[in-house]
């Protein structure tokens, strides 16, 4: 069996947090032939029920955008998923529609602190840091994940509605009153 298998194995039992510097250490092999690996085993999963989640210092298996339906109408007869609350849904959509963004962007838009929202949004692994913007401060740049996606049952951003679309919608029905 391959490394690449091995590393397939390792993420199914590791759990959210497998440190990609801890394969690396442990296969004694660099961190940049782990992320080549990683891409591979990426592609090879991408149309299957399970996915990989690179993240800068993590991985982790996710379930694929694709099935997010039918999970969620399984999962249902038990118990359904936590709720996400106005607050986070609406960082969500500003993330969703700008991204990469800054927290302080966000705050901009949303005129309140996010940082609460923000690290529940971090924990259940809806949003990621993508990098650094190029300013004072450095700070960190976010985006969705395909976990949020699959949360809401579509495949990509391209998939959402339409902002502007919607804009001119909701002014439209305000009109009508």
């Amino acid at each position: 069996m391959g490394i690449k298998e091995q590393i397939e194995s390792i993420l199914l039992l590791g759990g959210d947090e497998t440190k990609i510097k801890d394969l690396s250490k442990f296969f004694s092999v660099s961190i940049e032939k782990i992320f080549e690996i990683l891409e591979e085993l990426k592609r090879d999963r991408f149309h299957t029920g399970i996915n990989l989640e690179i993240n800068e210092e993590i991985v982790y298996l996710i379930t694929n955008p694709k099935c997010g339906e039918v999970i969620n109408m399984y999962f249902k007869q038990e118990a359904k998923p936590k709720k996400l609350s106005n607050a986070a849904l609406e960082t969500l959509s500003i993330i969703a529609y700008r991204q990469p963004v800054t927290k302080s962007e966000i705050e901009a838009v949303r005129g309140v602190s996010t940082d609460r929202v923000m690290q529940t949004l971090e924990e259940r692994k809806f949003v990621r840091i993508c990098g650094k913007k190029a300013s004072i401060g450095k700070p960190n740049l976010y985006e969705i994940t395909d976990k949020f996606l699959g949360y809401l049952g579509v495949l990509s951003v391209e998939e959402l509605p339409r902002y502007e679309e919607m804009k001119e919608k909701l002014n439209g029905t305000d009109e009508n009153k």
